[in-house]
């Protein structure tokens, strides 16, 4: 069930997480766990709502689940998104999957100092138009992630703010067909002098996000 497979992922992370910085690390945030892992109800059907409520379903051989992950250090969050598959993807999963991936990639891509927030944006919504996927859109690119989940400048088509060096931003374009399933990894991305770095490092293609039942 959802909720016992979230709560021991967020667990074993957060023993890891302070397993691995040691006696340095001091949590800044009050009643969380270091880590966190889980899937916000994101399971079969309900993974087309891009932010759906927890329902303690119960995983069945070829859901897709949309996970998410997040971890605090000084004060700082994170976040992670992966799509994965329980059991062998049909052809329509790979299909959609393998485009979420390709539209994600065109957007870290294009994501460097001096690049608006609003033109990261547009390439997305110029791939969902070019494939025929606008059905499937639901949101925005991404946004920027620091002490709060969710700050701005957000990667939007309203949001002329200039990218600059220093900046952290969630990338996640997500495609959703309702009664069926929806596509989504979120990864962080540090602005760099000369473009971006992933600072979530976690497997994205889909071999290595299909679960065995």
């Amino acid at each position: 069930m959802e909720t016992e497979v979230s709560f021991r992922a967020s667990q074993e992370a957060s023993r890891e997480m302070v397993a691995a910085l040691g006696p340095s690390y001091r949590p800044l945030r009050f009643g969380s766990l270091p880590a966190r892992a889980g899937f916000r109800g994101q399971i079969g059907a309900q993974s087309a709502i891009p932010h759906a409520l927890t329902t303690n379903a119960v995983m069945r051989e070829g859901d897709v689940l949309v996970t998410g992950a997040a971890a605090e250090v000084g004060g700082y969050l994170s976040e992670l998104e992966r799509t994965m598959i329980l059991g062998e993807p049909s052809a329509e999963q790979r299909r959609l999957f393998e485009l979420m991936l390709e539209v994600q990639s065109l957007a870290i891509d294009a994501i460097r100092p001096g690049a608006r927030c609003s033109e990261v944006d547009a390439e997305v919504l110029g791939f969902f138009r070019e494939h025929d996927l606008m059905a499937m859109w639901r949101h925005h690119t991404g946004h920027g992630i620091g002490y709060g989940m969710h700050e701005a400048p957000f990667l939007d088509v309203g949001d002329d703010t200039v990218i600059e060096p220093g900046m952290v931003l969630t990338v996640e374009p997500g495609l959703y067909v309702p009664g069926f399933a929806g596509f989504r990894h979120s990864d962080t991305v540090l602005v760099t002098e000369t473009g971006s770095e992933l600072l979530t490092t976690y497997p994205r293609d889909l071999d290595s996000l299909v679960i065995e039942p």
